[in-house]
Formats: structure tokens, C-alpha cells, sequence
């Protein structure tokens, strides 16, 4: 034990042993722990650019997606919501409405409202809500701009709602190569309830109120028998890349699939890895910090003064590495996100 502090000492602590040095400044080691992190960064910032480019992305996207929106309602207290091919049918439909006729709404420009699209993929709902994006670059960017917003964080968090369905598309939109993503809320008919979904969680009691017309904002839930503004064309189903090539069904009687490894890897490069690296610089910088005080206080009045210049160019790097962070990082790269 007394060697272990002895250690300690003369790794951190400025004293007479280490001649006032202490050993964990002076090591070259931290210089190239210091470069490791540098080298890390260089990647977590080569994903964010390399990941939107991936055949992945929209899947990725997507799964991230459902992940958060549980996550905000988790912390919320309110049940999390199942994933449902139906809705994820009528959201890439919609998806694939606002591209080709290139409008961004929640009504198109021939009038079809929100809730035709539940209907035309065959979801029978108690209610239903609707939120939007485009010209995203992250999928944590989209969230938090939903939750910034007050109608799309009350679909979000609305406790009555059972299911969910995400399409992400991309594609040509008014001249330029964007995607578009389509998040719809349901609470299925009892008739509806049965069908296949990814997860299980307990139903939440239902409500219904009056659905609103106003393209400018989130719809708020629909009543059943909301009718649909228009006829529309014959349904198509949606593609294998969309529903995520990247599962492989290992019970296909269960509905449970797994993720490739190249898809979880991607997966946690998107969501994991940049908080992870974070929380390991920041770390980093309290204890090179705390060990330049100790060499300033202990001892005022012996200083090393190429000691501390290399201690203060270190904490200035982890600094800087901590500043530059994955929100920083998006919100710098031109697009132009819209809700």
C-alpha cells in the first residue's frame, strides 16, 4: 500500500522525489495519449461525414430514429411504442408523395390530408399523428428539433399513442438531392391490433379528438372516421432497402431479427461513439487539469516552466477536442434542416 502511494506521489504530486516534476507531465506517454485522442476525433468527424453517404443511412436513420423517440418517452414516464410495417408502409408512401410532387406539408398540393395515407396502406387507427423532416444531416439533430418544437414534441410524448412507423427517402426535392423522413404515430383498432410488429410493450389507453387542417404544423390526433381527402393510386409495396436489407431474421416465426455487424458497427459510430469519446476527453481533461494546480500550489515557488507551457498546450487541445463536438460539428456543415 505504502508503494502505491509512493507511486502515486511521484506520478502526481510535484515533491522532492520527482524534483518537483511530476512524472505523469513529463511522460511522453501523455503525449501520445493526447495524439490517440486527436486520431479518435479524426474519426468520430470522418463518420459524421462518411454516414449520410452510406447505403446504411437510411436504416440507420430510421432504427436511431425509433431508439430516441422511446428514449424521450422512457424519460417521460409514458410506455414506449412498438414499430408497425403498416405505419412504416403509409410513412414511406408519404415519404414518397413529398418527393415527387415536391411539397413539404403535411397536406399536399391536390388536398390529400395526413391520415389517407394510414388508410391507403391499410391501418385501421383509433388516432393518429404525423411529424416531418427534411434536409436532416443526423438523426439526434431531427429529434432535437422536434422536441424544440411544441406539436411535434407533443406526438412524441403523447402517452396514447401505441405504434410507430419511420420512412426515410431520399431523393430529388425541388431541384436537389435531399431526404425526407416521415414519422407517424398510431393507436391501432382492436381488429388491427394482432398484426405483426417488432416489439411488445403495453397499450396505452386511447383518445380522440378532432384532427386540424393546418399545413403548418403538426396534425394533432385523428378520430377513426376522419375520411380521406382523395382517391389515390394503386398501393405499391414498399422496397426491401427501406423495411432494412441490413436484418438477417433468425426466427422468422417470432418476428425477431438480428443486425448485421456492418449495421451495428455503423450503428454505434452514429449514436455511441462520439458520447463515449466525450465522456473520455472529458475525463482526460479533469485529471490533467488537477495535476496542473497540484504543480502550481503545492510547490508556488519552484515552477517548471516548460512543464507547465506542455500542460497548458495539452488542456488547450483537450479543450478544443471537447468543443468540438458531434452537434458542433453539424450544425456547421451547410443544410438547411426544416420541420
Amino acid at each position: 500500500m505504502e508503494k502505491l502511494f509512493l507511486g502515486a506521489k511521484l506520478l502526481f504530486i510535484p515533491c522532492q522525489e520527482n524534483d518537483y516534476k511530476p512524472r505523469f507531465l513529463e511522460s511522453e506517454h501523455l503525449f501520445h495519449y493526447v495524439l490517440l485522442l486527436l486520431i479518435l476525433k479524426i474519426i468520430s468527424i470522418s463518420f459524421i461525414f462518411y454516414l449520410p453517404k452510406s447505403m446504411f443511412f437510411a436504416d440507420l436513420t430510421k432504427t436511431a430514429l425509433i431508439e430516441l423517440t422511446n428514449k424521450e418517452r422512457s424519460a417521460s414516464g409514458v410506455s414506449v411504442l412498438i414499430e408497425n410495417p403498416t405505419l412504416n408502409q403509409a410513412a414511406y408512401e408519404k415519404a414518397k408523395d413529398m418527393i415527387s410532387q415536391g411539397y413539404f406539408s403535411h397536406w399536399s398540393p391536390t388536398n390529400v390530408s395526413p391520415w389517407y395515407w394510414f388508410k391507403k396502406s391499410g391501418y385501421s387507427y383509433k388516432m393518429a399523428g404525423e411529424n416531418l423532416a427534411i434536409g436532416f444531416f443526423d438523426s439526434e439533430e431531427v429529434v432535437r428539433a422536434w422536441l424544440n418544437s411544441p406539436s411535434h414534441k407533443a406526438n412524441i410524448l403523447n402517452p396514447n399513442f401505441q405504434e410507430i412507423g419511420i420512412a426515410v427517402l431520399k431523393g430529388n426535392f425541388q431541384g436537389s438531392e435531399t431526404t425526407v423522413v416521415v414519422q407517424l404515430f398510431g393507436t391501432p383498432l382492436a381488429s388491427n391490433a394482432k398484426k405483426n410488429v417488432v416489439s411488445k410493450t403495453t397499450p396505452a389507453p386511447t383518445l380522440q379528438t378532432t384532427p386540424t387542417s393546418s399545413p403548418e404544423i403538426t396534425p394533432t390526433p385523428v378520430e377513426e372516421n376522419q375520411a380521406p381527402a382523395v382517391a389515390g393510386k394503386e398501393e405499391e409495396k414498399v422496397p426491401a432497402e427501406i423495411l432494412g436489407t441490413e436484418f438477417q431474421i433468425t426466427n422468422p416465426s417470432l418476428g425477431i431479427k438480428k443486425p448485421s455487424f456492418k449495421f451495428s458497427f455503423l450503428k454505434f459510430m452514429m449514436l455511441d461513439y462520439p458520447k463515449i469519446l466525450q465522456q473520455i476527453i472529458f475525463y482526460s481533461l479533469l485529471l490533467v487539469l488537477m495535476v496542473f494546480l497540484l504543480n502550481i500550489f503545492i510547490k508556488i515557488q519552484i515552477q517548471d516552466k516548460r512543464l507547465l507551457c506542455r500542460a497548458t498546450s495539452i488542456i488547450a487541445l483537450l479543450i478544443l477536442f471537447l468543443l468540438t463536438d458531434k452537434q458542433l460539428i453539424i450544425q456547421l456543415i451547410p443544410h438547411n434542416l426544416l420541420i
